[in-house]
């Protein structure tokens, strides 16, 4: 028995059809971004290169990505959100086949930034193509199943990336992009509704210039901090150009008809400190997730795939939990569910910072559940929070601002993790070669986690 496009767009079980597309991409854009991790030295051997040089096929998926989720959600809401979606699938499938197939490391380099082109058209459309799609009643939930998704490839990434250079050819990194990308550009186009043809709408063209380049600049300066140092003029140039090109950009946006952002969303309570609590948050939880395996690898002596694997429960927890606590939202004020979360993340990581100094790997799994479960609390009641406080025709930028805060965050959580970590490990002694430096990292996180649960609390 067949069903036809109009009957199935029209059906009671349409919204969970679209859910179904809409989480492949959010899965697969994640999944991306961490896939390639661990096969640095793998491609610097390919290329006759060095491993800092191959990073940069990683830090130019991260900028382009970064630097783009704004522009991507503005045009999300002119051009509707299914058109940028299906844009993104066929950019992503084919800038992966060119990943795999690159001649040089310079030529990989620029298809990784082609690919995050495509992923940044998912990730900042899929939100909005939620909100969309489902009843207000049903919103929370929807989200949840897809931050589900979001944790699933996040934690995927580096685990499929592993065995795929372990066990087989490493261009399987990016090829197995192009199958899921052909059958998901299918399902798409044939399940998600027409977008909403919308007249009137005008670009701003300098703004999307100015934003593209003040987020690229921060977003370098925070991902090469580490081997620049906070003290070089490049990171400090950097900062200082984001900073100046990011003003012009406030003030640019204030004056034109159809801004890239509209600030008249910051004037929802709602909308800003939700953000904010947002940002905050990814600062503090992309420290932790970036800590925990560096930490078990290099002062347990944890292999790589173990450490990699100490971070399963926080997937587990997201996985369980999430679509539960966004369903909860759809019934309880947001500011209850996710203050409670925020608490009980910062809870975790408290009883992380009581680790002992060579903790087993029981003690750590048990601390980080406690963790994991309340970043999915925290996180999805959150993100509906964002969205739900938009107005239609402005889902996309909504959407695309909470990208950049979830990117944003994560670059800044990295670059102050390690500089909290590494000046610990000096300042300890022989104590810096024990769990000793993380443990004090973990408790500035949940003093972090205090301040996101009162900027949750105050929001309405």
């Amino acid at each position: 028995m067949t069903i036809s496009r109009h009957a199935l767009r029209e059906s009671e079980q349409y919204r969970w059809y679209a859910l179904a597309v809409i989480m492949t991409g959010s899965m697969m854009g994640t999944l991306d971004a961490s896939i390639a991790n661990v096969a640095m030295p793998t491609l610097a051997r390919v290329y006759s290169s060095t491993v800092d040089n191959a990073e940069w096929v990683i830090l130019s998926f991260m900028l382009v990505s970064a630097s783009t989720l704004v522009l991507f959600g503005r045009l999300g809401d002119m051009f509707g959100q299914k058109r940028i979606y299906l844009g993104g699938f066929a950019i992503f499938g084919l800038s992966s086949l060119a990943c795999a197939f690159s001649p040089t490391l310079l030529f990989l380099i620029v298809a990784r930034g082609i690919q995050a082109i495509g992923a940044g058209m998912l990730v900042s459309s899929n939100q909005a193509l939620i909100v969309d799609s489902f009843p207000t009643e049903q919103r929370g939930r929807a989200i949840g199943f897809n931050g589900a998704a979001v944790a699933v490839g996040l934690s995927l990434g580096p685990i499929v990336g592993g065995a795929i250079i372990t066990y087989g050819d490493w261009r399987w990194i990016f090829l197995i992009n192009v199958p899921i990308s052909i059958i998901a550009l299918t399902a798409a186009a044939f399940i998600l509704k027409r977008p909403v043809n919308k007249r009137g709408e005008g670009f701003d063209p300098l703004g999307a210039l100015l934003s593209i380049a003040g987020l690229f600049s921060l977003s370098l300066a925070l991902s090469r901090s580490h081997i620049w140092g906070w003290h070089s003029p490049w990171t400090w140039g950097l900062i200082a150009a984001s900073v100046v090109l990011l003003t012009i950009f406030v003030a640019v946006e204030r004056r034109v008809a159809a801004p890239t952002l509209d600030l008249a969303l910051f004037k929802s309570r709602v909308f800003a400190f939700s953000v904010l609590a947002a940002l905050i948050y990814f600062v503090g939880i992309a420290g932790v997730i970036f800590i925990v395996p560096l930490a078990a690898q290099t002062t347990l002596g944890a292999s790589a795939l173990a450490a990699g694997l100490l971070l399963t429960p926080v997937t587990a927890a997201n996985v369980i939990l999430a679509p539960l606590a966004g369903g909860l939202s759809d019934k309880v004020p947001v500011r209850y569910v996710s203050t409670a979360g925020a608490l009980i993340v910062g809870f975790g990581l408290f009883l992380m910072s009581r680790l002992p100094h060579h903790p087993a790997a029981w003690q750590m799994i048990a601390s980080l559940m406690v963790a994991g479960a309340g970043t999915a609390v925290f996180s999805q009641p959150n993100n509906s929070a964002i969205m739900g406080s938009a107005p239609p025709n402005r889902r996309g930028i909504a959407a695309g601002t909470l990208a950049t805060a979830r990117t944003t965050g994560q670059l800044l959580g990295i670059a102050v993790a390690s500089a909290i970590y590494f000046a610990r490990v000096e300042q300890l002694g022989p104590l810096g070669e024990t769990f000793a430096p993380a443990t004090s990292y973990f408790g500035f996180v949940a003093v972090v986690m205090l301040a996101v649960a009162a900027i949750s609390w105050v929001r309405e």
